[in-house]
């Protein structure tokens, strides 16, 4: 993606998000959005907010270069992960921190509000379904499985 109107977009999309819920996240119009996209208007002096809103670093949104994603130890993962016993289920943020953006959607073709309707029947089959496939393809290039979390 050469432009920062292909990457926005790419961002965008990749997220599952509306013109109309970037800019209600980053406080824009949607009519700015959309002349970003459409290569009218270029970067904005909004650009750090398109890129937390979107979670992408800002360096590759603004020039395509590095990484479009934010390294895993830059996402708050405490939503992904199930409560372990013992130990309280939300654990205190510190005083004066942002909070880490969520862990990227990872299925680009389905939709998080999808995921949602599943029961926590359908969840855990999913999950394991998952792993399975991860352990098969890991083992086909000759990786070493991670071991598993008790559960």
């Amino acid at each position: 993606m050469k432009t920062f109107s292909d990457r926005l977009k790419h961002a965008r999309l990749l997220r599952g998000h509306t013109q109309k819920t970037v800019a209600r996240l980053a406080r824009l119009s949607q009519s700015a959005i959309g002349s970003y996209e459409s290569g009218l208007r270029h970067s904005s002096r909004s650009l750090r907010k398109l890129a937390q809103v979107l979670k992408v670093e800002l360096e590759w949104l603004e020039t395509g270069k590095g990484p479009m994603e934010l390294p895993m130890e830059g996402y708050d993962l405490t939503d992904t992960l199930p409560p372990t016993s013992g130990v309280s289920e939300s654990l205190p943020r510190p005083a004066g921190r942002r909070p880490r953006p969520q862990a990227p959607w990872p299925f680009p073709n389905i939709a998080p509000a999808q995921f949602d309707t599943l029961t926590p029947d359908d969840r855990a089959m999913l999950e394991a379904l998952t792993q399975t496939f991860i352990e098969m393809a890991q083992a086909r290039r000759g990786v070493k499985p991670r071991g598993r979390k008790a559960g």
